[in-house]
């Protein structure tokens, strides 16, 4: 049982990070397009500060309800 725990909450956090992924691509391919300096390393680095500090309750509460 502690096995399947660990697994889903691996998945829950690669599920976060798509997410966060998902939400900043926009931002940062229109920055990449005009401005093309190490913005993948910004993308990264805000995806993860999305992915730890987002409302992921209420997230989950407004597309899973």
């Amino acid at each position: 049982m502690d096995e399947r725990q660990q697994t889903g909450k691996w998945i829950e956090t690669a599920a976060k990070i798509a997410v966060s992924l998902a939400v900043l691509f926009p931002v940062y391919a229109l920055l990449y397009l005009t401005f093309p300096a190490s913005i993948l390393a910004f993308y990264l680095i805000s995806a993860g500060l999305f992915t730890a500090f987002a409302p992921w309750d209420k997230i989950k509460q407004k597309f899973l309800s």
